[in-house]
């Protein structure tokens, strides 16, 4: 009797465990698909969009250089499946991503919970979901999140196949340890399985057919992917192949040891981190406490335990002799092992502390000190958990351009912001002609925006981006095969051998880093502030135009450009008598206005000055005391120095763009900090903002 009530208890607990956790989910997914489209493909973004739209084009992914995009291909292929079936678009290419991580969770929960508890794997499951890690790197047209997916679920049925000798779960486990390097090279780290499970059920288990088997598959397999990338890749390859031996190829994949990848996730998760450390001992103390780890008790609490130390301790330690560039990014697909070995040990701490408290008073009573060790555990995790919360994750998802990305938690590159490539590159394919020609800095995604690009400028040096080769026709980047610029002269001369051809430079922000472009060739580009014809969101990345015969887009240089603003409402539109061609335009909604800021490039001396606006307004009501309002701040967000308010009764009747003006005295050398409200009680479109000196008349001192 006390059996059957005891399996309908844990039934029922099952059932409504399972249904919290989809409605868990169910949150997770609205939270994260939030603007997952809002920002400018970035990263490695760009290779996958174009290897995702060459599949549906030709069937495979051939780049426009004519070299096949191997890396990852797998998921370039589920990517093109998605993409037929439901759109190609930016978000759908995200959303692949968002399912995958939503696919994991329930995968973590049955983790933790097979191998040791419920309470473990639902934590699991929780903290996994709402880490800043996830939030970054699982809403990204990349391989991160489906790699994960793959190399986790593949842990989890290699455990239920070869631990729990569960035939068709053998199978499954073999099937996704052959597909993980098809994901990305990363997925090899399952093939760490094996050494673990030799080490916990010993040689004799290990030699029996079904290990060898499933071993000798994956190991074959994986050799012949690292052959195929090293004979075979043209493009995707992290070093430049330069010795076809064997001893050149050992060193094209490894190196001498390093410790680097042991302090990637400290340098993410200091606490978590210690706490895996430490339950490493308490791992210890438990499996002499349990007794000998031999066959008749396959499924122990530390034999499941040591299982995922080693399957953990054995990528990272692979990994310090791999040769590659370190990024917490690389350790992504073991992060939820990461986490499962977090609450385990967490879990263990608590229980010991409460076994310590209460000594043998709680063991005499089972039930109470299950209840005081859960009680604790989640307080615990409350109190360690580092980068977890719907506040942090909303931080992340809800990124404008401009937002500083203070962590270093993906972007190990230098990338402290999110860059917009789509602003500039849509600018271009706007007004871009035939006989144009484009020059850009990051060719592929300008290739995506613009439409074409050209000439590829980079000077940058070996190791920063090795994207060049030798053809018949000269030294071509080897994505799009746009002809390299690699210094001054040579930009000089496409610039002044085709004078009848508009000449269109698509500067990213590795305009500002010398070891990508040098200081003589940025300085020419910004040399003439008449040139520049666009500005990203991002402040950074720009457009600049060469040889218009008739200016109608170079031309004065504004203090600022409304398309300029780095928000995410509104929109760029192209009028013919905007200034450079195009506006910030921001429809009437009946919702409420919106904020924006905007600080200025330069920074302007003591005195007085002018702030001239243009912009225009339709559909509003004539009396509407406010339909646009201008603020000058001592800085971001600080003390207010003047203001102007745009009302109906301002707007001349039939006027498209007009000007108004203010004036403010400044007291000391500083930036400007702009304000802009648009209140959605009209349409409103801003042309541009000019701040000049005012010129005080000269008084006559001798009368």
């Amino acid at each position: 009797m006390n059996n059957i009530l005891f399996k309908r208890v844990q039934q029922k607990a099952d059932l409504l465990t399972w249904v919290g956790l989809v409605l868990f989910s169910a949150f997770i997914f609205f939270l994260l698909i939030q603007s997952l489209d809002a920002l400018s493909l970035w990263m490695d973004e760009g290779f996958y969009y174009l290897a995702t739209q060459k599949i549906l084009d030709l069937g495979y992914p051939l780049f426009p250089s004519g070299h096949i995009y191997y890396k990852a291909i797998y998921y370039a292929y589920v990517s093109a499946l998605f993409t037929r079936i439901f759109g190609f678009t930016v978000f759908n290419l995200r959303l692949i991503s968002v399912l995958c991580t939503l696919s994991l969770l329930p995968v973590v929960y049955l983790m933790g919970k097979r191998l040791f508890n419920r309470m473990i794997g639902l934590s699991a499951a929780v903290v996994f979901s709402l880490c800043v890690w996830v939030a970054e790197y699982g809403r990204v047209d990349l391989y991160f999140a489906p790699l994960q997916l793959v190399s986790f679920g593949g842990l989890y049925l290699f455990y239920r196949g070869f631990f729990e000798e569960k035939h068709k779960y053998k199978v499954l486990a073999t099937a996704s340890f052959l597909v993980a390097p098809l994901v990305h090279q990363l997925g090899m780290s399952v093939w760490f399985c094996f050494p673990a499970f030799f080490l916990i059920k010993g040689a004799r288990r290990f030699v029996r057919r079904d290990v060898l088997l499933s071993f000798s598959l994956t190991t074959v397999f994986y050799l012949f992917v690292q052959l195929h990338e090293y004979f075979f890749w043209e493009v995707g390859y992290v070093y430049a192949k330069t010795d076809q031996s064997l001893q050149g190829m050992i060193q094209y994949f490894f190196s001498s040891f390093s410790l680097k990848y042991f302090y990637e996730f400290y340098g993410s998760f200091p606490l978590m981190s210690l706490i895996i450390f430490a339950g490493f001992f308490l791992l210890l103390g438990t499996w002499f406490r349990e007794g000998k780890m031999d066959e008749s008790r396959p499924l122990s609490f530390s034999r499941s335990w040591l299982f995922l130390y080693l399957c953990l301790l054995f990528p990272i330690l692979f990994l310090g002799f791999f040769r590659t560039h370190v990024h917490p990014r690389y350790l992504y697909q073991l992060y939820p092992l990461f986490v499962v070995l977090y609450a385990v040990s967490l879990f263990k701490m608590a229980q010991i502390l409460i076994e310590l408290l209460t000594m043998s008073y709680a063991r005499k009573k089972a039930a109470a000190f299950s209840a005081a060790a859960g009680v604790l555990f989640v307080i615990l995790l409350f109190l360690t958990a580092e980068g977890v919360g719907v506040g942090k994750v909303k931080t992340i998802v809800n990124r404008q351009y401009g937002d500083p990305i203070r962590t270093d938690i993906i972007y190990r590159s230098g990338r402290h912001q999110h860059y917009d490539h789509r602003g500039p590159g849509e600018y271009v394919r706007h007004f871009l002609e035939e006989d144009d020609l484009v020059v850009a800095i990051h060719v592929v995604f300008q290739h995506i925006y613009a439409g074409r690009v050209d000439y590829w400028l980079w000077s940058g040096g070996p190791g920063t981006w090795d994207a060049w080769e030798e053809t018949a026709e000269g030294w071509k980047d080897f994505y799009i095969g746009a002809k390299w610029i690699n210094n001054l002269k040579d930009l000089r001369r496409v610039l002044e051998k085709n004078p009848e051809k508009k000449v269109w430079v698509i500067a990213s922000p590795s305009i500002l880093r010398r070891d990508h472009i040098k200081e003589n060739i940025a300085q020419f580009i910004k040399s003439d502030p008449e040139r520049r014809v666009f500005r990203g969101k991002d402040g950074m990345s720009e457009v600049y135009l060469w040889n218009e015969t008739v200016q109608k887009l170079t031309g004065p240089a504004h203090t600022m450009e409304g398309e300029w603003l780095p928000v995410l409402f509104g929109k760029t539109t192209y009028e013919d008598e905007a200034s450079k061609g195009c506006a910030f335009f921001v429809p009437k909604e009946e919702d409420g206005g919106k904020l924006c800021y905007y600080t200025t490039e330069q920074a302007f001396s003591p005195g007085r000055y002018s702030i001239s606006l243009r912009l225009k307004a339709q559909d509003f009501e004539r009396g509407e005391d406010r339909l646009f309002g201008v603020a000058l701040l001592k800085g971001p967000r600080g003390d207010l120095l003047a203001s102007y308010i745009v009302n109906g009764d301002m707007i001349e009747k039939g006027a498209a763009y007009q000007h108004y003006s203010f004036s403010y005295y400044q007291s000391q050398e500083s930036q400007l900090y702009l304000k802009f409200l648009f209140t959605g009680r009209g349409n409103v479109w801003l042309d541009y903002v000019d701040i000049e000196p005012v010129v005080e008349p000269l008084t006559d001192k001798t009368s």
